[in-house]
């Protein structure tokens, strides 16, 4: 069953059948990602088929509209960690006040938190400065606060922005130059270093976008404590194309994984890590 709302951020809770509340987790997209891409409903729907209220949702600075179109451009270019960061605080601030929808369905206490690519660094970043996170999954996830190039630096800093081609949608996207300037404020491995919380990377090995060598970057900032699972020959998302056409192999594994670890580390008996 999938509930939508609009506050604090728009998105939509999909919860088992059946009286909660249930464990949640919450889910962050990545870069030019948005919380209908893809593969984002069908996870959020395979977690409430395992037990799970699934919180996807929209970055307030992602620049799509509710159809899921780059409409707000300059949303996106004023759009940084420290912005994400704070919309994640938001919603994990509405879930534990039992705010509408998440009161009587999603638990308060003890909740995940799910990033692909961009989201992935940024969950660790929230991860490490939120108690309430009680585990934490990347799919594809980043290592480093910006994975561009030093002349986009450059070129931001000479016209105040960096535009980077979106290959789906064949716009421009503007990334601002106050992103580059926020980047440097966090380190995701360092962050990664200093989590209390229990940490699974699943990262494919043909990753075209984010190298798998970023999920070894992690799991060594850890000192190994984090899990590590590689999908062989699995790109960046795990086969999964938008609009979506099914779940492929490579990313049923990845969502079977990710159920299997939360199923771990979300019970309500067990003690924090």
């Amino acid at each position: 069953m999938s509930i939508a709302y609009e506050q604090p951020l728009r998105g939509a809770l999909h919860v088992p059948e059946g009286d909660g509340p249930f464990p949640t987790v919450v889910i962050a997209h990545g870069f030019k990602g948005f919380m209908g891409w893809g593969m984002f409903p069908w996870i959020a729907d395979q977690l409430a088929d395992a037990g799970f209220a699934a919180v996807r949702f929209d970055f307030s600075g992602n620049g799509v509209d509710a159809a899921g179109d780059f409409t707000d451009l300059e949303g996106f270019k004023a759009n940084t960690l420290s912005r994400e960061q704070q919309d994640l605080r938001a919603l994990f601030d509405a879930i534990a006040a039992g705010a509408d929808p998440f009161g009587g369905r999603c638990r308060p206490g003890r909740i995940g938190i799910l990033g692909h690519s961009r989201g992935g660094g940024g969950v660790i970043l929230y991860a490490a400065g939120d108690e309430r996170v009680a585990a934490v999954v990347t799919l594809a996830g980043v290592a480093y606060a910006s994975r561009f190039p030093p002349e986009a630096r450059a070129t931001a800093e000479a016209q105040g922005y960096f535009e980077v081609l979106n290959a789906r949608t064949g716009q421009q996207l503007p990334v601002g130059l106050e992103y580059f300037r926020d980047a440097e404020q966090h380190d995701v491995q360092a962050a990664a270093a200093g989590l209390a919380q229990p940490l699974l990377l699943v990262h494919g090995t043909d990753d075209e976008a984010v190298s798998v060598t970023d999920a070894h970057l992690l799991q060594q900032a850890t000192g190994g404590r984090a899990q590590l699972l590689e999908i062989g020959g699995a790109g960046h998302t795990f086969g999964a194309v938008h609009p979506f056409q099914g779940p492929t192999p490579d990313l049923e594994r990845a969502t079977g994984a990710v159920a299997s670890f939360f199923a771990q580390h979300l019970a309500a008996e067990a003690a924090p890590a």
